[in-house]
């Protein structure tokens, strides 16, 4: 089981202080997704250094990461400049827009978690601007309800083949769950689609 050393769980105490809004990274799923992710980043790119995580918002996935890998160079990209500014204390940062986004190096790794949140043309720009030779992790999922989701897929098939995944290393899925269902008094579950693989080729 992972666990968190105390000095980051105090900094993310000291950031929630700081930006109440932060608190919402801080969902059971949220941190689930994070921590799912960075098991298969560590058993299959455990070596990876230089990392690139789109749509990285207040950086939890970041300072997840760097518990677990060694020696990583992480930069944090997102258009909410306030989350990025909490950023600005440990990582590299960006805040243009992920599909304008200028490899000015090498990378070992892209990390998307936001694909849900992108339109079709906004994410084909973003992936056929990936250097070609390098690894990615992407992530959605099912959640057809939330009204920024405007690319939710209905199952792991599909979620791959719109997200035009290559060299798959591993695909899967994992159940999490919603907002209470105030109608049929229930939890509202949804699945989350996770796949790491390797750009070969740029998209025509």
């Amino acid at each position: 089981m992972f666990k968190f050393d105390e000095s980051q769980l105090i900094d993310w105490t000291k950031g929630i202080r700081e930006n109440p809004d932060m608190l919402n990274a801080f969902w059971p799923s949220q941190i689930r997704s994070k921590i799912w992710l960075s098991d298969w980043v560590k058993s299959y790119l455990p070596g990876a250094k230089k990392i690139i995580i789109f749509g990285s918002w207040y950086g939890v996935l970041a300072d997840i990461l760097t518990l677990r890998l060694k020696d990583t160079n992480i930069l944090c990209n997102d258009i909410d400049k306030e989350a990025i500014s909490w950023c600005m204390r440990k990582y590299h940062t960006d805040t243009n827009r992920m599909e304008d986004f200028v490899y000015e190096t090498r990378v070992d790794l892209v990390i998307n978690t936001v694909t849900e949140h992108l339109t079709q043309e906004e994410y084909d720009k973003w992936y056929d601007n990936v250097p070609k030779g390098t690894y990615f992790v992407i992530q959605g999922n099912n959640d057809f309800k939330e009204k920024d989701h405007v690319r939710a897929c209905s199952s792991l098939t599909e979620f791959n083949e719109i997200n035009k995944t290559e060299n798959t290393l591993h695909t899967g899925s994992i159940s999490y769950e919603g907002p209470w269902n105030e109608v049929e008094n229930r939890p509202t579950y949804y699945e989350r689609y996770m796949t790491i693989g390797f750009k070969s080729e740029y998209n025509k």
